[in-house]
Order: structure tokens, then C-alpha cells, then sequence
């Protein structure tokens, strides 16, 4: 591992909407991104469309049809941020060995936070033009016995346990299931390029412990930073790749996940009522002739308020 970043990537975030927003979706959506349907999942109670970026990464939009009968894990949640997902460049056989001697190591650890990965799950499908898309997905397992888990867990994991990333490996080329080469679908109204980073808020009691687990999920090493605007909590970032660098170059070094306390009465809000885990998602646009960096959240409070455009002059 080294503070340079991990070879892991960011893949998607899931963003969960009720069903008037997923058959019409919302200002602070349609004005900003182009976005293109998806389908209905194998078990058939659920269904996405996607936001697709030039930096391989994208946006799953999920709305539930009926009862669930998949995604389990996501049942319980409430429309908004729920979840995200990291790639790399191994297998996800050769990812799930590697990270769970990470996290079984007594240099690293899950610290006390009793994670684990379940199996690699492969799934597939066929696309419209008849080609075969596959993958696996690697979800994590929870122990809430764990000797650090924050308590009580009603209390920090309102609705379900969701504080640590999964990951998704392509079998296939990875341009069939996100065609982010395509810039007819990657390219959008805003501007942006693509994912530079997701932040997790965490209680601010077990940061030390959130620290170790995320050094061996996303294979870097923490990089700390002291205060943040004009609160003292401490944040830790992890530095991490991009699918296309290219698209990226602006930001390159600074893709990655961030781990703060919460900050501010939102942020308290936001985990009393989410629990711990994705807070918000910072998507970076390149910003010609400007001198300054600006930070848009794409609406002025709800669900929208927790995705920020972040507009960057080219090499900032």
C-alpha cells in the first residue's frame, strides 16, 4: 500500500429514488446529466437507469417495483445515497483473497469492526444488441457482535449495517456493462467527467477504527488531514485510481474516499437518521478560465443537496 493511492477504483454509487422520481426525475437530475435506461433486475422487484461518465464510473439509479426479491441489503434503506462500489484490476477471486488477508492481518485489521467478503458472485446479462455482459460482485459480510461495531447498533445503523463498500469486477470488457466511451451517453450538461470522491461520515469516537478498515478495503494507506472549513474533526482520505485517468487528469492524486466525523448539525442529522456510511458524492467538472474552485450541491436541501459538483480550473 502507499499514500500515492491504491490501483482500486471507484465503480458506481448507488442513489435510491421513490418511484415518482425514477419515472420522472427531478430537476437537480435532468438538468445535469444525460441519463439512459437500464432494466429490470433477474428477480424482477427492482429496476435502474444509469449516469454513465468518461471516467468509467456511473451513477445507478434504483427505484424498487415491488417487495424485494434481491438486493437485501438495500431493502431496508430510504431514497438517497445508500451504497458504493469499488473495482480493481485483479479478479475479483484474486481481490477477495488479497482483501481479506488485509483484513485478517494484525497489521492492518478490519479494526474491530467485524467485516468480512462474502464469495465473488458472477452475474450477467444480455444487452439490447445481443452481446453478453458479465461480472461478479463481492458484497460484505457484517458481524455486529464485533468487539468495536459502534452501539448501539439500532441507534448508528438505523436502517441496516452498509459502512463498508462492495466491489464489482468485469469478466467482459468493462465498456459493455458501462459504455463510458460512448460520449453521447458520458457527456452531460453539467460538464462532468466523473467520480473524485465519495465521503463516509463515521462516528467520531471509532475514526481509528474506520481508518484500518478502509486501508484494507481500498488498498491505500490513510492520508490524514487536520480540521476541515472552520470545524477541527479530523478527515482521512484514500487515495484511489480512476477507470480512465485520462478523464481525471485534472484531479489527479485527489480521486479517492474520505472519512470525516460528523462536521455539522447536517451531518449529525445525517447519521441519526442514515446511519454511518456515504454521505455525499463529489463529482468533478473542469472549469475553463476560472481561478477558483466552486462547489455547487445539485439542490439546495434533500437528497440532491448531498451530490456536489466540484468545478475545477484544468491543473488547479
Amino acid at each position: 500500500m502507499t499514500t500515492a493511492g491504491s490501483e482500486y477504483c471507484h465503480d458506481h454509487v448507488i442513489l435510491l429514488l421513490s418511484s415518482p422520481d425514477f419515472e420522472d426525475p427531478p430537476a437537480w437530475l435532468s438538468d445535469n446529466f444525460r441519463i439512459i435506461e437500464g432494466g429490470t433486475h433477474a428477480g424482477g422487484s427492482s429496476r435502474n437507469k444509469l449516469i454513465i461518465f468518461a471516467d468509467g464510473t456511473y451513477i445507478e439509479l434504483l427505484n424498487w417495483i415491488s417487495e424485494p426479491k434481491e438486493f437485501f441489503d438495500w431493502a431496508p434503506k430510504t431514497p438517497g445515497l445508500i451504497d458504493f462500489a469499488l473495482t480493481t484490476p485483479q479478479t475479483a477471486q484474486e481481490t477477495h483473497a488479497t482483501v481479506t488477508k488485509r483484513l485478517e492481518s494484525s497489521g492492518c485489521g478490519d479494526g474491530g469492526l467485524g467485516v468480512r467478503f462474502k464469495q465473488p458472485l458472477f452475474g450477467g446479462r444480455k444487452r439490447k444488441d445481443g452481446q453478453q455482459c458479465e461480472w461478479y460482485v463481492t458484497k460484505p459480510l457484517f458481524d455486529n457482535d464485533a468487539p468495536n461495531v459502534p452501539k448501539p447498533v439500532e441507534q448508528y445503523f438505523p436502517n441496516g449495517r452498509l459502512d463498508t463498500p462492495f466491489y464489482c469486477h468485469d469478466v467482459t470488457d468493462r465498456s459493455l456493462r458501462v459504455p463510458y466511451k460512448d460520449t453521447s451517453i458520458s457527456t452531460h450538461p453539467c460538464g462532468v467527467k466523473g467520480i473524485m470522491s465519495v465521503e463516509v461520515v463515521v462516528p467520531e469516537s471509532h475514526i481509528e477504527n474506520y481508518l484500518k478498515l478502509y486501508s484494507a478495503v481500498s488498498g491505500a494507506e490513510p492520508k490524514v488531514h487536520g480540521g476541515f472549513r472552520y470545524m477541527p474533526n479530523t478527515s482521512v482520505s484514500f487515495l484511489l485510481s480512476s477507470p480512465d485517468e485520462e478523464a481525471m487528469k485534472g484531479v489527479k492524486g485527489r480521486v479517492g474516499i474520505e472519512i470525516h466525523a460528523p462536521r455539522d448539525n447536517e451531518d449529525e442529522a445525517w447519521m441519526r437518521e442514515r446511519g454511518v456510511g456515504i454521505r455525499e458524492l463529489r463529482l468533478y467538472v473542469p472549469a475553463s478560465g476560472e481561478d477558483e474552485v466552486d462547489e455547487r450541491p445539485l439542490d439546495s436541501e434533500g437528497i440532491g443537496a448531498s451530490l456536489v459538483l466540484v468545478a475545477e480550473p484544468v491543473g488547479h
